[in-house]
């Protein structure tokens, strides 16, 4: 029997969470050419919805990619409780959370360069060119402060994509996840959340795409099996999830430290036509919310009504309706 498909849209809003806001904000701005919009405190209500203590405070801002509103990346900061990072060695074989944000630019080498010597930022390996499927790109994943992983994706073939200028970053379009099993994570979003499979692929017996992008080392970039998928309520690959198992070696899982008021990216968000419509055609399929609905100011976009789930690996996904407000960010 085939499943219904999803009435929800691509993810439009990644949380992440920081130690401060400044110093996570700055290469963004920087060297991805986006705006950040003004600091506010986070609303007692989220903080509430989130599990945290009437001591626990915060701020957040908003950084918004060229061109738009969607894809953007809220950071915000909890005071008055302790915080650890949720991914604290970041390695590809670690399990649990959400792992990195996928960016288009003109220019990889250049930009990756400029946030090694602007901003102090490292990588899992160098940039490198490669071909894999349709895909012929040359990237990086970029480490920054705070757990914060891009992978800087730069098309060498155009396909229509419309690239910001001067190197900028696009909005993020893509997210991934490190999962233990990954015919258990498919089977939560596509079975259970009724998303579509945008494409599933195993890796075996060849080096990694330029043999170090995710930093494995040699030779077990050649002999590791990788499992790889990417799903979207849609069946788009903007706004997506990719999903990926590292088979052959074994790290910690970090899926049970994905909760406020942890540091490191912390949530994806979700717009939905009618919230309630949505949390009850989740809980008619037997998906627990992790997070019941609730209202509260959206900083920049208005008021939302919102719920919140946990994926088998911890990642926080989040499906927001906005109330009778059009976004306030400007577009």
């Amino acid at each position: 029997m085939t499943e219904p498909a999803s009435p929800v849209s691509g993810f439009d809003e990644l949380v992440f969470s920081v130690f401060d806001i400044d110093r996570a904000s700055a290469a963004m701005v920087d060297v991805g050419g986006w705006q950040r919009h003004p600091t506010a405190p986070l609303p007692r209500c989220q903080l509430t919805a989130w599990g945290l203590p009437e001591e626990a405070t915060g701020s957040q801002a908003l950084l918004v990619p060229p061109g738009g509103i969607r894809g953007r990346l809220r950071l915000v900061s909890f005071e008055g409780v302790p915080r650890e990072l949720i991914r604290p060695s970041q390695r590809v074989w670690d399990s649990g959370g959400i792992f990195d944000i996928d960016l288009f630019t003109s220019d990889v080498r250049s930009r990756y360069r400029a946030l090694q010597a602007r901003h102090g930022w490292t990588g899992l390996g160098e940039p490198v060119d490669y071909v894999i499927g349709p895909f012929d790109v040359t990237q990086v994943v970029a480490v920054g402060p705070d757990g914060l992983m891009l992978a800087l994706i730069e098309p060498r073939v155009k396909d229509g994509i419309d690239l910001p200028a001067d190197g900028a970053f696009s909005r993020a379009f893509n997210s991934t996840q490190l999962v233990r099993d990954m015919d258990a994570a498919l089977d939560f979003y596509c079975r259970r959340l009724g998303w579509r499979q945008v494409m599933r692929d195993e890796v075996v017996d060849v080096a990694e795409p330029g043999a170090n992008v995710l930093g494995l080392p040699m030779p077990h970039a050649v002999t590791t099996r990788r499992r790889v998928a990417i799903v979207h309520p849609e069946g788009l690959n903007d706004g997506s999830v990719e999903l990926m198992q590292i088979v052959d070696m074994t790290g910690e899982d970090h899926g049970a430290r994905c909760v406020p008021p942890n540091v490191g990216l912390l949530a994806l968000r979700f717009p939905v036509a009618d919230a309630r419509a949505e949390a009850r055609r989740l809980a008619d399929a037997g998906v627990d919310l992790a997070r019941p609905l609730h209202r509260f100011d959206m900083h920049g976009m208005g008021e939302v009504l919102s719920f919140g789930l946990r994926s088998p690996d911890g990642a926080i996904l989040e499906f927001y309706e906005l109330l009778g407000q059009s976004a306030s960010v400007a577009t």
